[in-house]
């Protein structure tokens, strides 16, 4: 199965079996699990469409209380006084099935995680401070598979000294997901982590395209998401606990 919109039938994906089944009455829309135990349906309007598309990673056994994705490199990253370097990684995303209607108009009916990573949680920060993260380990030399988003990140090292980065936090507030139709190909909008002291650096949501082929999904987390951290309108968060 791919991204993209979905006709009347079966389609497998991580585990889980949906099934788009249209008659006079509508459009129903349902997941069964892989042991074929129903986990979601769902009546909808027949001039509705349906598509899979992927989500921001806040499904699971802590949705809508996730605020950010906490990446811990497999390998440092190492960046010299004044300098700055491109590391490509990958994140976690949510499968979702979206109805679309007339004016841009949408609902996310189902979004669930890929089944063959863990799903792991973690706090960056003090347990009366910190924010609750969609923890993912990434291995810098493994290719991107299903389930599984690139990221383009600019570490930016502004010290006076060598800096090494084992940990990047980026708040869902200021992501967007992007997909190639067709294909399991996601990406996220690019992100600069400048380095401002030894435990202290600022995340910033770069505004950069993509290119044509790639449609932008849905948001399921909208603007701001902690304001004493994250600023919306300047799209940075503030690493404060160390990186």
């Amino acid at each position: 199965m791919v991204f993209g919109p979905l006709s009347d039938g079966d389609y497998m994906v991580s585990g889980n079996r949906l099934r788009v089944t249209r008659s006079p009455e509508g459009l129903t829309y349902s997941r069964f699990n892989d042991k074929d135990s129903l986990i979601l349906s769902a009546k909808l309007s027949e001039s509705l469409t349906l598509s899979l598309v992927p989500l921001e990673p806040v499904s699971g056994p802590a949705s809508g209380i996730v605020e950010c994705i906490y990446l811990k490199l497999s390998t440092p990253v190492v960046v010299d006084s004044n300098d700055r370097i491109v590391v490509e990684v990958t994140a976690p995303i949510d499968y979702g099935v979206v109805a679309y209607g007339g004016g841009g108009s949408y609902n996310i009916v189902d979004s669930f995680p890929e089944s063959s990573i863990p799903y792991k949680l973690a706090l960056y920060g003090p347990p009366t401070q910190g924010v609750l993260c969609r923890f993912y380990r990434v291995d810098l030399e493994k290719p991107q598979g299903p389930g599984l988003a690139r990221v383009s990140v600019r570490v930016v090292n502004e010290m006076g000294g060598v800096a090494s980065v084992s940990n990047i936090v980026i708040p869902l507030g200021g992501v967007k997901v992007f997909y190639k139709p067709g294909t399991w190909i996601t990406v996220l909008n690019s992100i600069s982590m400048v380095l401002e002291s030894r435990s202290v650096a600022s995340i910033y949501s770069d505004p950069e395209p993509v290119s044509a082929d790639f449609e932008e999904s849905p948001d399921v987390v909208k603007g701001d998401t902690r304001s004493i951290d994250y600023v919306f309108g300047r799209r940075e968060f503030k690493m404060i606990w160390g990186y």
